[in-house]
């Protein structure tokens, strides 16, 4: 009745009349989406070779994210420290983007090729992030390449490729590079050169004292330095989760499957068979050796016959030092893992203590003593019984993972904005985050794809729940931004303790560079006892090292290369320089002596030192490769895309 009353509703002119609006508000549709296109946001073009949007922001956020992961809690003090410091990292990015493409045409232009085997063995064998236990695992290589901003294996594998053939052609430049034998000498001269000097360490907190805090300079500092208590957008999420982990733990394997597939992978479960012998060695690794080695092996075997026990004159004769004082006992050995004549000689030899003739090997002569042996055993299913479950469910929870995530997928399409019933439907729990920002290393939310999306303001304003993000081979992730905080610049108020705490680290550190100043003055001018006062009222440390070297761990890396940056200065001169460590203190360096290398320069020396000047001179050379390459290349920037671009990192 309902479908009849809508087909006459169909044929009137009413009907008509909207069907034909409807059909022109979607051609007009239409020809705005043709007429308005949207922005091109690719950075650059080289030499007609676009740089992707994509691949510029998961470069970008790699980099970023390492940069994170080094300073950790620091990161936001160096944003700070640094208005332009995403600005120059994206800079980079891009820099090293477009030399990239500028080789990977030069690499293709000189034929220069990795096979995808090649790759394959690679990321198998050689990247270690992707192995569990030592052996490659695929849920972990996918994890580990999806965090990196990578949405296929095929992408990853292509970059590698790219990566593997430049380095095949800079492999070109190392091995044209030759060090001369005196610049391998000057430079291990340069290196295990020693200095003798005395340094004064100034700690800031020693005068956090002198720090007087009055409100309008707290105030003005709080202005100056506002960026460094910035707090980034933020957002809130429900999420589904759905994890291969969760989902193993609710699958059984029946009987009947674990003794089928028990029964079927009998070879999986057999216990080798192995044996236990003594022997005595005689070595013989050269052709020349081999006459003495005939004459002492038969000795030995005419000393057995002749009743000396096998023990004694194993540990009075064999070569096998490892053995000798155990009187020759091998322990026990599994089939295959010696030499094939030694072990064909063991499978002749039934009875406990029967003695071998001479057996010969191409490492020299034995006599093997039998003691007994233990033939193939397959395991007990119960002994194996853990084994089995694991992996029927290891193959099971793929299937179940596939199918859920399946269903998940339908499931956000059809309902998406209704998390509620996506998780009843699919069976899943809805989870709720705390509020977290693009620094945030909490998974799920660290991962590339799921940042982007919900700092997406359209994805945001839509209210709806994304479809399925994978999160590496073992997990997906739904999510629903319930909540957005714009970044702002926290009041003064908000960051009242730590404010003041700031101000007087900034201006003690201050104080106690003026005074290092001070201090060195005094030591130009030889004033002793002025020396002595400011020591002891500034309390000073002071500490002497006769032979410091560039490796020495006496005082911190950035002291031990100020020291040896320093020049050397007249006999009747104060060497002095002002340095600051990496905790901040000041120090006054005075180089007293430089002592230059003079002993004998070892032949492992000499290889050393040749490989690190090869090493630079590689490094210098592909510089100016890159550097001619870029002269000869059209590189195109986009201009509306790096406004952009910026516009976004002055937000962050």
């Amino acid at each position: 009745m309902l479908m009849d009353k809508m087909r006459q509703g169909a044929q009137s002119l009413t009907a008509k009349i909207i069907f034909v609006i409807i059909m022109v508000s979607f051609a007009l549709a239409g020809i705005g989406g043709y007429a308005v296109r949207k922005p091109n946001t690719d950075p650059a073009e080289v030499d007609g070779v676009t740089i992707h949007a994509q691949e510029f922001d998961r470069a970008y956020h790699e980099k970023k994210q390492r940069v994170q992961h080094q300073f950790a809690e620091h990161y936001q003090e160096i944003i700070a420290a640094n208005p332009n410091f995403l600005q120059s990292l994206r800079q980079q990015t891009l820099n090293e983007l477009i030399d990239n493409v500028i080789m990977d045409l030069r690499v293709a232009k000189l034929g220069i090729r990795v096979g995808d085997d090649v790759i394959k063995q690679i990321i198998i064998k050689d990247i270690d992030a992707f192995k569990v236990d030592g052996k490659f695992n695929n849920d972990q290589y996918m994890s580990v390449i999806t965090r990196y901003g990578y949405t296929s294996a095929a992408q990853f594998a292509h970059d590698q490729k790219i990566l593997n053939q430049q380095a095949l052609y800079a492999d070109s430049f190392r091995s044209s590079q030759f060090s001369l034998p005196y610049e391998n000498i000057q430079l291990l001269a340069l290196q295990k050169q020693e200095r003798a000097v005395e340094v004064y360490n100034l700690a800031p907190e020693s005068f956090q004292a002198e720090v007087k805090v009055e409100p309008e300079e707290l105030t003005k500092f709080y202005n100056d330095h506002s960026k460094r208590y910035s707090q980034p957008e933020q957002v809130k999420v429900d999420y589904i989760l759905l994890n291969k982990d969760d989902l193993a733990k609710n699958l059984t394997v029946s009987d009947a499957d674990l003794q089928k597939f028990y029964e079927e992978n009998q070879e999986r479960f057999t216990e080798k068979g192995k044996y236990h012998v003594e022997h005595i060695f005689v070595n013989a690794p050269k052709e020349s050796d081999k006459e003495a080695a005939k004459a002492k092996i038969a000795d030995i075997q005419a000393k057995l016959k002749a009743g000396e026990l096998f023990e004694t004159v194993a540990s009075q004769s064999s070569d096998d030092v490892l053995t000798a004082n155990k009187g020759g006992d091998l322990g026990w050995q599994p089939y295959g893992t010696l030499e094939k004549e030694f072990e064909e000689a063991v499978k002749t030899l039934q009875n406990p203590n029967d003695v071998s003739d001479i057996i010969e090997t191409q490492y020299g002569y034995h006599i093997i003593k039998f003691l007994e042996r233990k033939e193939d055993r397959v395991k007990p299913l119960e002994d194996v019984k853990e084994s089995i479950i694991a992996k029927i469910n290891s193959t099971k929870v793929d299937d179940v993972f596939a199918q859920k995530l399946d269903q998940l997928t339908n499931l956000a399409n059809e309902m998406p904005d209704d998390l509620k019933g996506i998780a009843k439907e699919s069976g899943l729990e809805i989870k709720t985050s705390n509020y977290f920002d693009a620094n945030t290393s909490v998974v799920p939310f660290d991962n590339a794809q799921v940042q982007k999306l919900v700092f997406d303001p359209s994805f945001r304003d839509d209210g709806l729940a994304s479809e399925p993000i994978h999160i590496g081979n073992d997990s997906a992730v739904v999510v629903y931004v319930t909540d957005y905080k714009p970044a702002y610049v926290k009041s003064q108020d908000e960051i009242k303790d730590q404010l003041e705490k700031d101000y007087r680290i900034s201006n003690s550190e201050a104080i106690a560079l003026s005074k290092a100043r001070e201090l060195e003055k005094l030591l130009q001018a030889k004033d002793q006892n002025g020396i002595e006062q400011f020591v002891q009222a500034n309390k000073v440390d002071l500490k002497k090292v006769d032979n410091l070297k560039r490796t020495d761990s006496s005082f911190d890396s950035a002291i031990v290369e100020g020291i040896f940056a320093m020049p050397r200065a007249a006999a009747d001169v104060v060497n002095t320089k002002v340095l600051e460590g990496l905790d901040s203190h000041k120090y006054v360096a005075i180089l007293k002596t430089v002592t230059n290398y003079s002993g004998e320069a070892s032949d492992s020396d000499q290889a050393m030192m040749g490989a690190q000047i090869k090493q630079i001179n590689s490094v210098r050379d592909h510089q100016l490769l890159i550097k001619q390459l870029r002269a000869d290349s059209k590189v195109e920037l986009n201009s509306y895309a790096l406004k952009q671009y910026a516009t976004m990192d002055q937000a962050d």
